[in-house]
């Protein structure tokens, strides 16, 4: 039984991801996801009590595998004090391979979550505010710019707000530039942000 209603809660985010993805939340009825999934209503509100609970558990696994895919290309520079921006390169394109290659991921993690409830709103807050934080971390950790009273919030939503706004710019266009182009102009954010650190922008 519990793996039977694993495999169609599989279903569902799999249907939810396509169809929220490409019409939107508004047009993603739950007749239209339990079409593509291939399952009656019956079964959707067996895993589900709402629309709005499937959006937010395929919002969720969007971020989590996002932030699972970044945290592996930081671990995946191993060699002893690399230079800031070897350590950075390879996680700003695993973000980007992560979601901004698939638009569905995109619109639904940064467009169609926006809005909806009071809910939903302060659920995106909260997911937001993981990655302030986990940016936050991961700066504190893996380069040894100055800290603040304020750690590195700023910069990690700095970053966040770039990475979000560009990686939407690029899922949407066609023709669009190269990945890399885009990761090489997010790289000159990043390290003019840790430069405004260093000692010497501040003699």
């Amino acid at each position: 039984m519990a793996e039977r209603s694993a495999e169609r809660r599989e279903r569902l985010m799999t249907a939810a991801l396509e169809v929220f993805g490409t019409l939107g939340y508004a047009g993603g009825t739950v007749s239209a996801i339990c079409s593509a999934a291939g399952l009656s209503r019956r079964q959707f509100y067996e895993l589900f009590e709402t629309r709005e609970d499937l959006l937010i558990a395929v919002y969720d696994m969007i971020h989590r595998e996002a932030r699972a895919a970044v945290l592996a290309a930081f671990a995946s520079v191993d060699r002893p004090d690399p230079p800031l921006e070897e350590r950075v390169r390879p996680a700003v394109a695993a973000f980007f391979d992560s979601v901004a290659a698939d638009p569905r991921r995109m619109r639904i993690a940064f467009i169609e979550v926006g809005g909806i409830s009071t809910r939903v709103e302060a659920h995106r807050f909260e997911a937001r505010r993981e990655w302030m934080t986990f940016f936050s971390a991961a700066a504190s950790e893996f380069t040894d710019l100055p800290d603040s009273e304020f750690g590195f919030d700023y910069e990690a939503m700095i970053v966040i707000g770039a990475l979000t706004e560009a990686g939407h710019l690029w899922a949407k266009s066609d023709p669009r530039p190269n990945r890399d182009t885009v990761v090489s102009m997010l790289m000159s954010v990043i390290l003019a942000l840790a430069a405004s650190r260093s000692p010497a922008s501040r003699a």
